[in-house]
């Protein structure tokens, strides 16, 4: 292993960090902005809560659904390895590691008591359960194919932190804080900085958090300027594009951003910056998670991401907001939350797709159009996928989301970051407890109302910031019934720093605009607010019952949960005829259905079919036609397009018509 040669800056900005108090809990790291760990104080309302319900009820309380390895004991002991060498040793502790993640946020957000003792009881029995050395979990050699000695894999153990880590904010057990310890600076450092593993930087830093020693952080930085893995060897950036797996991509991006947030070293936040400017110029989809399959592919109608990337991305995204207080980063994670995130699932949440896109006319066992595993089940809706990793992760996606909804920006000081019908509670200095009831429907609704409630009477210092997306074109600000007197713009967070009493209120209405976005040439698509738009193609539905040869013989153990062939059952080759934001009619339609079932709001489009775009092969969504003649006496449709979370086929992006 090469020695280690750290830069004076990196040096300095160590010694700076561990000459500070740890960051206790609630309060930002030393160079970030917010902080996350209310999970524990977030109650969820209204349309998010019935979205975790449906996914409660749905894969994540049925664990037989999805097959092994969710069926098995998870990390409540060692998990049995079934189909000889499939998914080699550590996947089946990558995958439940996801699971556990998801199931105990889930379980947390919704009181689920089965769902929290059955992760609680795993994280208890992996961390009393070290090696001789400290390390929790099994090591997992990777097999070389030249026979040379294998590689140790520490991936799982950082994918099962995130459920620790949801464990302490919730319980503030710091007996598990020595076992973290421990564990972090046990792992070998030749095997540390090796690619994936490296992501164990997300809880090197978060321990040394919550210790306050400094090996933590500086085993950090040395095991990123050290290391060797995707994102450090990119650090000479070319004008190649960048070309990665998608869900590594997504993890890693995280790291520089955490070591900026802990060490005040402004190369990190300027290289992660860097990146991601790059992943949104190069891969990101209209419904805000970038293009991955499996490997980054660039900007086209009918490309796709993983389900993983959803979780993944939109995470990493959080640690942006966290590290800068950028109100961009929150209308991100809000498009992948609102869009992505719905798209890909089932309305019950017993099915999903490993890879969707923002243009699909076809989902079928056969139909998947990337050329990964092409005409393979991957696009199809479905409760058992080929690979298992999205099955355990798309459990993470929404509570994920809850839990960051609310943040902190020190003492007193709560923060709505990131909005939905929900309310947090937090303790102030002066011993009184504070409940903020978010009320509304958003965003399927323009207005929020955030009001205020205490144990105690009287009135309370305290800072209460909200965010303001860079979407809206104006915000009205009142408190109380009056128009606030400070002022706000869009792009920023705002905050008002003052006493508080029962009963007082903040609303916000948010005033903003149909847009028509160009997707690289091929197309526009329609966006309001965080909400893509799309025409959801009619369908016809029928169980599948093919058994395909390469998914190692895994079948949903619950009969219920089925995998469903869906093919248009109407007319879906449409170009936008006209593409003025002005002439489009947007309205709200839904009343209080659930927003995903029946859609509530719709803008209405004005289009011409275009002869002879067809489905490839009779089986693939095809691209997007270069170049839309229509005769000027062609007949002129219009359609409805709705929130793109309320489809399955769809067609978002549409040429246009000239």
């Amino acid at each position: 292993m090469r020695r280690i040669i750290l830069t004076a800056a990196v040096c300095l900005a160590v010694l700076a960090s561990c000459s500070r108090p740890a960051a206790t809990d609630l309060e930002p790291a030393p160079y970030g902005v917010y902080s996350e760990g209310l999970i524990g104080r977030i109650h969820t309302e209204g349309w998010i809560r019935e979205f975790l319900d449906r996914q409660s009820s749905g894969l994540s309380g049925h664990p037989e659904a999805m097959c092994y390895p969710y069926n098995t004991c998870l990390w409540d002991g060692e998990i049995t390895r079934e189909r000889g060498k499939h998914g080699s040793d550590w996947w089946r502790y990558e995958q439940t590691a996801y699971y556990s993640d998801g199931l105990l946020r889930l379980g947390y957000l919704t009181d689920n008591r089965e769902f929290i003792d059955k992760v609680e009881n795993g994280i208890r029995y992996t961390l009393a359960h070290t090696d001789t050395n400290g390390i929790y979990g099994l090591r997992w050699s990777m097999e070389k194919e030249d026979g040379d000695e294998a590689d140790y894999v520490f991936w799982p153990q950082a994918v099962y932190f995130r459920a620790i880590q949801a464990y302490y904010e919730k319980t503030g057990d710091d007996s598990i804080l020595p076992v973290l310890e421990n564990h972090f600076l046990s792992i070998p450092q030749e095997y540390l900085r090796r690619a994936r593993n490296a992501i164990n930087i997300e809880g090197l830093l978060w321990t040394y958090a919550h210790t306050g020693n400094p090996d933590l952080l500086e085993r950090a930085v040395k095991t990123w300027e050290d290391g060797e893995f995707w994102l450090r060897d990119s650090l000479r950036l070319t004008e190649e594009r960048l070309y990665q797996h998608g869900v590594t991509c997504c993890e890693q991006l995280k790291l520089p951003v955490l070591l900026y947030a802990y060490t005040g070293d402004r190369r990190y936040l300027d290289y992660a910056l860097a990146i991601e400017r790059r992943l949104e110029d190069e891969d990101l989809l209209p419904d805000g998670v970038i293009s991955s399959a499996e490997y980054l592919c660039g900007k086209a109608a009918n490309h796709s991401h993983e389900t993983c990337d959803i979780a993944d991305y939109s995470w990493t995204l959080g640690y942006f907001l966290m590290a800068t207080g950028e109100a961009k980063w929150g209308d991100m994670i809000e498009r992948a939350a609102f869009n992505a995130c719905p798209g890909a699932v089932g309305k019950d949440f017993r099915t999903l797709q490993y890879f969707s896109s923002v243009n699909q006319f076809i989902c079928t066992g056969h139909s998947n159009n990337n050329d990964f595993c092409k005409g393979r089940t991957w696009m199809q809706y479905r409760p058992v996928h080929q690979v298992e990793c999205c099955v355990g992760n798309v459990h993470r996606i929404m509570p994920n989301y809850a839990a960051r909804m609310w943040m902190m920006s020190g003492k007193d000081s709560p923060v709505a970051a990131l909005f939905g019908p929900s309310s947090t509670s937090v303790v102030l200095s002066d011993g009184s407890e504070c409940t903020i009831c978010e009320e509304t429907a958003y965003p399927f609704s323009d207005e929020i109302k955030f009001v205020f409630k205490f144990d105690r009477p009287g009135r309370h210092n305290m800072t209460f910031s909200f965010r303001i997306p860079e979407w809206a074109d104006d915000i009205v600000v009142t408190r109380n019934g009056a128009p606030a007197n400070f002022e706000v713009s869009p792009g920023g967070f705002a905050s008002i720093e003052d006493s508080f009493s029962s009963s007082d209120t903040v609303c916000l209405r948010f005033v903003t605009g149909i847009e028509v976005k160009d997707l690289e040439g091929q197309g526009c698509y329609v966006q309001r607010g965080p909400l893509l738009f799309t025409y959801a193609i009619p369908e016809e539905c029928s169980e599948d019952f093919e058994q395909y040869n390469y998914i190692h013989g895994k079948v949903s153990g619950n009969p219920e949960f089925k995998p469903w062939n869906k093919v248009p059952a109407a007319k879906w080759n449409y170009a936008l005829k006209g593409v003025s934001a002005e002439d489009l009619k947007f309205e709200w339609a839904g009343g209080d259905a659930y927003p995903f079932d029946k859609p509530a709001c719709i803008v209405r489009v004005p289009v011409v079919e275009v002869e002879g775009w067809t489905l490839d092969e009779g089986v693939y969504t095809p691209a997007n036609p270069t170049k839309v003649t229509v005769s000027p006496d062609a007949p002129e449709e219009y359609i409805d397009l709705v929130p793109y979370g309320t489809s399955y086929l769809r067609l978002t992006v549409f040429p246009v018509a000239e």
